[in-house]
C-alpha cells in the first residue's frame, strides 16, 4: 500500500502530541497530525492540573508551569479535609504549543486548520483519512491511523469503538483570575450542590495572585436537581461570591465539554488506534484528563513503533495496546466510574461524609487514591450508605 506517513494523528491535544512526539523521538517513522483549530493554543479547553509524574516522565519544561500547589482540600457543604499531596498547574495552551513544538523540532509534521471528515477505510481496515482545509478536500493515507479528536471522537464513534451517545456527559466553565487569592496554596475541590448541582467547583493557584476557578457538572446528574441558573450563572457565583479571593481582573474565560464511560472501549483494530478522550481514557472520577491521556499516547507508541517495525499493522498486534490499558487502568476505572455515580448524585449530608471519610484516609491510602488505585472494598468504605440509595444497587451490579 502507498501510504503518505507511517502513522497519521487526528487530534493536536495532549493524547496527539505525545503520541508524535513518542513515534518521533525513537523512531525514524514519519507522523503527521492533523488539528481541525488554526493554532495548538486554541484549544483551551483544560485547567492543566496535574501531578508531578507528568512532569518528569515526559519532560515538562518549568516555562509550561503555572502553579505548584503543595496540598490538596476537599470541601463538602461544611466539611473540609487536607492532604499533602502536591500538584502541578500548567499553561494549557502552553503545554500544546511545547508539545507540538517538540514533536516537529524532532521531525513530525503538524497540520493546523485541518478538519478530518472521515476515515478510509477498505477491507476492513483503517487506511488514512479524508480532509478539508482552506485549499479545499484532500486524503492522506498511513500505515496506523490515530483517533486523538477528544470527546468528538471523530472515528472511534463511526467504527461503534465508543458509544458516545450513551456516554456519561459534562460541561465545564473556568475563569482565570488575577487579584487576591489567600488559599494556603492548595488545589481546591468543592462538592456542594450549591456551588455545583451534580458536579464540583474548583480553585487551582496559577502563580503570584492569580488563580483558575471553574464549575463543572455531570449533566445527568444536574438535570435532576433542576435549578435553571445556567453553568454561567454558577460560575459568577463562585468566582465572586466567595471571600478567599477578590477578583481584580479577569484574565480568560474558556469552557469543555467531557463524555466518558468506563474506559473498557476497543481501543484499536487493523491499521488504527485510539487514544485519549476519544476512547474515554479520563478518568471517570474527578475528571482528570491530561495524566491519562498522555499515558494512553505513551501506551500506544510503543505498541505502534514495534508493530511499525515487524511491518505488522494488524488487529492483533495492535491491540496489544488495548489489553495493556485494560490492565492497568480500564478495570481500575470501572470501579472509579461506579463511584463516580454515587458521588454527584449525593445529597449535601452525604458529600460531607464522603470529605470526612477520605480526609481519614491514612497518607498511603490517600496516595492510592491519587493514583486511583484503591480497591473496591477501599472505595465502598468511603461511600456513606443511605437507605435511599438501595435503588441504585441493581445498576451499580450491573456495571460491575
Amino acid at each position: 500500500m502507498q501510504c503518505d506517513y507511517d502513522c497519521i494523528v487526528v487530534g493536536g491535544g495532549p493524547a496527539g502530541l505525545q503520541f508524535a512526539r513518542e513515534i518521533v523521538s525513537d523512531s525514524s517513522f514519519s507522523v503527521a497530525v492533523l488539528e481541525r483549530n488554526g493554532d495548538l493554543r486554541d484549544n483551551d479547553k483544560s485547567t492543566g492540573g496535574t501531578f508531578e509524574e507528568v512532569i518528569d516522565e515526559y519532560d515538562i519544561p518549568h516555562e509550561v508551569i503555572m502553579g505548584e500547589p503543595d496540598t490538596i482540600t476537599f470541601e463538602g457543604p461544611t466539611e473540609c479535609s487536607r492532604f499533602d499531596i502536591g500538584g502541578y498547574v500548567l499553561d494549557f495552551p502552553g503545554l500544546l504549543e511545547f508539545l507540538g513544538a517538540d514533536a516537529k523540532s524532532r521531525g513530525a509534521d503538524i497540520y493546523t486548520g485541518t478538519t478530518v471528515t472521515e476515515p478510509i477505510a477498505e477491507g476492513g481496515a483503517i487506511r488514512g483519512v479524508r480532509y478539508r482545509n482552506s485549499d479545499g478536500d484532500g486524503e492522506l493515507r498511513g500505515r496506523i491511523t490515530v483517533d486523538a479528536s477528544g470527546p468528538s471522537a471523530i472515528i472511534t464513534s463511526e467504527l461503534g469503538f465508543f458509544d458516545t451517545d450513551a456516554a456519561r456527559r459534562g460541561i465545564g466553565l473556568e475563569y482565570e483570575i488575577e487579584g487576591e487569592y489567600e488559599t494556603d496554596d492548595t488545589m481546591l475541590f468543592a462538592f456542594d450542590h450549591q456551588l455545583a448541582p451534580g458536579g464540583y467547583a474548583w480553585t487551582f493557584p496559577a502563580g503570584e495572585d492569580v488563580c483558575k476557578a471553574g464549575v463543572c457538572w455531570v449533566d445527568e446528574y444536574h438535570a435532576t436537581r433542576k435549578t435553571g441558573d445556567s453553568i454561567h450563572e454558577y460560575a459568577e457565583r463562585w468566582v465572586y461570591d466567595d471571600p478567599r479571593w477578590h477578583v481584580e481582573e479577569i484574565r480568560a474565560k474558556h469552557a469543555g465539554e467531557g463524555v466518558w464511560n468506563d474506559s473498557t472501549n476497543q481501543r484499536a483494530t487493523d491499521g488504527f488506534m485510539a487514544i485519549g478522550d476519544a476512547a474515554s481514557s479520563i478518568n471517570p472520577l474527578f475528571g482528570e484528563g491530561i495524566r491519562p491521556g498522555l499515558a494512553s499516547a505513551k501506551m500506544a507508541a510503543t505498541v505502534a513503533r514495534n508493530a511499525l517495525s515487524a511491518d505488522d499493522v494488524s488487529a492483533e498486534r495492535l491491540r496489544t495496546y488495548e489489553r495493556r490499558w485494560n490492565e492497568t487502568r480500564g478495570r481500575k476505572w470501572r470501579l472509579q466510574r461506579l463511584l463516580s455515580d454515587l458521588l454527584y448524585d449525593f445529597s449535601g449530608s452525604q458529600q460531607d461524609s464522603f470529605v470526612k471519610r477520605v480526609g481519614n484516609l491514612s497518607t498511603t491510602k490517600a496516595e492510592r487514591l491519587r493514583r486511583y488505585d484503591l480497591s473496591l472494598f477501599e472505595l465502598a468504605k468511603l461511600y456513606p450508605f443511605r437507605l435511599k440509595d438501595v435503588g441504585k444497587m441493581p445498576e451499580l451490579v450491573r456495571q460491575l
